[in-house]
């Protein structure tokens, strides 16, 4: 199915308008994407793109605030942001279709009006420094750019992309103006609009606003040309990390070319899904490896193929050669037809996927046409899904040479494996042997011919919610199902209450594990043949977990349906949980335990939840504690399997291109006599209100994260929608929190407020991201906002703004049919019911100012305050 309807017009400026009518939900996007990027700038100015879109948003004459822009947007109910990437910056809203004119118009003046202020710069600069320091603090994103630096000498992609301190500090209005009319001219704007509009608001609405930006020429674009790479290449980094990253990188094609489209389904056979073979003889079959995957990244002149993988220390040494075999294999011989149909349909599955959200097709349509025509996304679907096993082999064997490879290292400082020579390890790769080929898996043995087939589960009750319907089988599932036609796509949700919270010390990451392991086969499948099959059908099975519930996601092109929820029942219902399996994801767990400590986010907000919930089942880690993990047993796992896998606990949510009677037969087929035995797990009982209280840790980090929460009811309490309010009005671009530590004092890169909600109790959460020197202070300032919001209360128009804002997001998160399935299937497994999703915009309208005043008063209270620190060290080693 092609994209949706584009009309393209070029104004007499230049600037280029795309419009396309997507009528599948309420909202539009309004895209402006600027051909101009990292590669553009000299190497006096590295990091200025960057700047510039930090300060895109920052306020005009006609709306000079700094937070203005922001905060109209939000009271039209939208969201922006902001990016910036090698040859683009792009600078997007996704609002209710209704605000798209004012919408338009707020976009129009931001790129044609910036105003720059010398201070709100000089404080957005240390926002971006911020910035900065958290990637360097992020393992993977640190060694994917230390290793462009190493692989290129000359291409501009080998700088450190938001530049250095001294360089961005020195920056100055003057400077982003003269690059701002250097490359923001007409002929390089592209405005790409998709929503729920017509064809003629939408080109008359630009024609109003952006015909009257002068034209112009722009400086020149690109970077100075890269030599071709004529030696191995190799370096070995050391940081205050737990897991090891591996990165081995060859010069590629550039953007669309054939050569390009052929190394794109390389990388997918290489090492783009779990049946690839990386995943399968790396991970799967030699445990060298965490995660592994390659891909290309290709730009207009040059392109790069990466392969990376995550993993512990000790295993460095024989990682390289184990990926070298298996990339010599390619280069020896084609990849096999079942190989090339995976691929084909995994383009063609993520081809009709990128058209669900009216974001990311207008995002597709601004990158082809900067990149020659929009409709080249249709073309390069097509010679992508024609690609041959020869043209592999060929473009494996041009680019995948160890002899111009750039390997890059980067270890734990504790990590004691001897450093090889760049000369000798060149040797060694290029000795290397082609792996042992892994043969298609064996198909699946045919069950036992029953005397006769069972008869589906009968429905017992069914009622309407809207266009949702709710079906409940005699057996005890509940199945809801909405019809969606738009797209050849169809969403499954299972899930299963219970799960985490009923985990005890003793069996925490018991779920997980068990969640991972039965994807792992069944029967009459093993792990092989079950990755194959899915990806046969260019999907994946996602695993969800959360407090409350855990289960499994599919989506697919809808031709496959039957057969995915046939795969998908027969792991859920009869999985073999051998033991093989049971040892590898045991392991894979145990290093996800170590991997999240190197991710700031994530692992203080573990922190977070120690200091707060004591000892609630909510305060165990993510991924389990290391003594229950290890102490599992396949007997743990099958009472475990018994005990939650059961029909009565199950709700099952089916959303897309798939028809209600044939929804009940595909799931009245999949829970035939199943039997209802089990008896759920057990009740955690209700969170306590907590006092002061924190854990704090401290590494060697160039920044200091901070979770700072209150305690707050359950998802049951009618507060929830007020705290949500709370949320809206402190958080994100124009919140008070982020204006307070961030937009006036440039305190903190990351300022975010948000709900932890569950159905036992949650908290009201802040994350700050700061350096360590300000930490004190941001967290000062904050507890200072925090005092004048419960004193004084919001305003009635910040109230009205922050429910304007709730409830176009609301409508922006329906659009995909995976969003649907997930929203409603959550909301029924915990309590709620869909009438809860449906509900959502009235109940905040009924939201008023002195609600949301009692909401402060009663939760935002410091002497119930609960902290979670992951503490830099000021003056890193």
């Amino acid at each position: 199915m092609p994209m949706n309807p584009v009309t393209r017009e070029v104004l007499p400026n230049g600037l280029t308008v795309l419009v396309a009518e997507n009528r599948s939900a309420p909202v539009v996007a309004i895209n402006l994407w600027v051909r101009a990027g990292y590669f553009d700038e000299e190497d006096s100015e590295v990091g200025i793109s960057h700047v510039i879109e930090h300060m895109f948003f920052k306020g005009t004459d006609e709306r000079p605030s700094p937070d203005q822009i922001a905060n109209e947007i939000k009271a039209l109910g939208g969201d922006l942001n902001a990016g910036t990437y090698y040859d683009y910056t792009n600078y997007h809203v996704i609002l209710p279709s209704e605000n798209f004119q004012k919408g338009l118009e707020i976009q129009a003046d931001a790129l044609m009006h910036p105003r720059i202020d010398p201070e709100e710069l000089k404080r957005e600069l240390e926002a971006v420094l911020q910035e900065a320091r958290r990637k360097i603090d992020s393992p993977g994103a640190y060694a994917v750019e230390m290793m462009y630096r190493e692989a290129f000498d000359a291409h501009r992609i080998r700088r450190w992309r938001i530049g250095t301190e001294e360089g961005v500090r020195a920056m100055t209005r003057d400077d982003l103006m003269r690059y701002y009319r250097a490359h923001y001219v007409p002929e390089r704007v592209i405005l790409a609009v998709v929503g729920d509009i017509d064809t003629q608001v939408g080109l008359d609405a630009a024609r109003v606003l952006l015909g009257k930006m002068p034209a112009g020429a722009g400086a020149p674009l690109g970077s100075p040309a890269e030599p071709s790479q004529e030696s191995f290449r190799y370096r070995r980094l050391t940081g205050d990390i737990k897991r090891a990253q591996t990165i081995l990188g060859f010069h590629a094609a550039p953007a669309l070319s054939d050569d390009d489209n052929a190394l794109r389904v390389l990388a997918h056979v290489l090492g783009g899904c779990r049946s690839s073979r990386l995943f399968q003889a790396v991970k799967e079959r030699d445990g060298l490896v965490d995660a592994i995957g390659s891909s290309v990244e290709s730009f207009r002149d040059i392109g790069i193929f990466s392969v990376m993988a995550e993993h512990g220390p000790d295993r460095t040494p024989g990682i390289v050669e184990a990926i070298q075999a298996e990339i010599e294999l390619l280069r020896r011989e084609p990849p096999t037809a079942a190989e090339i149909e995976r691929a084909r349909t995994a383009i063609e599955f993520r081809h009709q996927q990128n058209q669900s959200e009216v974001l990311g097709q207008s995002s597709i349509l601004a990158y082809y046409e900067a990149m020659g025509g929009y409709q080249l996304a249709e073309e390069v679907v097509a010679k992508l899904s024609g690609v041959s096993a020869e043209d592999v082999l060929r473009v494996a064997r041009a680019y995948l040479n160890p002899a111009n490879a750039t390997l890059l290292e980067y270890l734990p400082e504790s990590a004691t494996v001897p450093r090889r020579e760049t000369p000798a390890l060149a040797e060694i790769l290029k000795a290397t042997a082609p792996a042992r080929p892994i043969a298609e898996p064996a198909p699946v043995r045919a069950p036992a011919a029953a005397s006769r087939p069972p008869d589906p589960a009968r429905v017992a009750t069914e009622e309407s919610v809207g266009a949702v319907r709710r079906l409940r089988f005699d057996s005890g599932p509940l199945l809801l199902h909405e019809e969606r036609r738009d797209l050849p796509l169809v969403t499954f949700c299972i899930a299963f209450r219970g799960g985490r919270t009923s985990e005890g010390r003793e069996e925490s990451g018991i779920t997980r594990l068990l969640q991972a392991v039965m994807t792992k086969g069944s029967p009459t499948r093993d792990a092989r043949r079950v990755a194959t099959e899915v990806e046969s059908l260019g999907t994946a099975i996602e695993r969800m977990i959360d407090e409350d519930y855990f289960g499994f996601s599919m989506t697919m092109l809808s031709r496959c349906a039957r057969r995915g929820v046939e795969i998908l029942m027969d792991l859920v219902r009869r999985p073999a949980l051998r033991q093989e399996e049971i040892e590898k994801e045991r392991t894979l767990l145990l290093a996800a335990q170590a991997s999240i400590k190197d991710q700031s986010l994530p692992h203080t907000f573990q922190l977070f939840r120690q200091a707060a919930f004591g000892s609630h089942p909510y305060s165990l880690p993510t991924y389990g504690l290391e003594a229950s993990v290890q102490a599992m047993r396949r007997d743990n796992l099958v009472r475990w399997h018994r005990q939650t896998i059961r029909p009565a606990s199950m709700v099952i949510s089916t959303v897309g291109d798939i028809s209600e009677q044939e929804t009940l037969d595909l799931w009245g087929t999949s829970i035939a006599e199943w039997s209802t035995e089990g008896h759920g797990g057990k009740d955690p009982g209700q969170l306590v209100g907590w006092g002061a209280s924190e854990v704090v840790e401290t590494r060697r980090r160039l920044q200091t994260a901070q979770v700072i929460g209150f305690p707050i009811p359950g998802l049951l309490s009618p507060d929830r929608y007020s705290l949500d309010v709370v949320q809206a009005l402190t958080s994100g671009l124009g919140g008070r929190f982020f204006e307070a530590v961030r937009g006036k004092r440039g305190l903190a890169y990351a300022v975010h407020a948000f709900n932890y909600n569950r159905v036992s109790g949650g908290a009201f959460a802040i994350y700050l991201g700061t350096s360590p020197a300000d930490e004190a202070e941001a967290r000062k300032v904050l507890f200072q906002e925090i005092a004048r919001l419960r004193q004084e209360g919001p305003r009635r128009d910040e109230v009205e703004r922050a429910v304007r804002y709730l409830r176009g997001q609301h409508a922006v998160s329906l659009q995909g049919n995976g969003s649907r399935a997930v929203r409603y299937m959550d909301a029924e497994v915990r309590g709620l019911g869909v009438e809860a999703v449906q509900s959502y915009p009235a109940k905040l309208a009924a939201v008023g100012q002195q609600d949301v005043q009692d909401a402060l008063w009663r939760y935002l209270d410091p002497d119930h305050c609960a902290m979670g620190i992951l503490r830099g060290e000021t003056t890193p080693a």
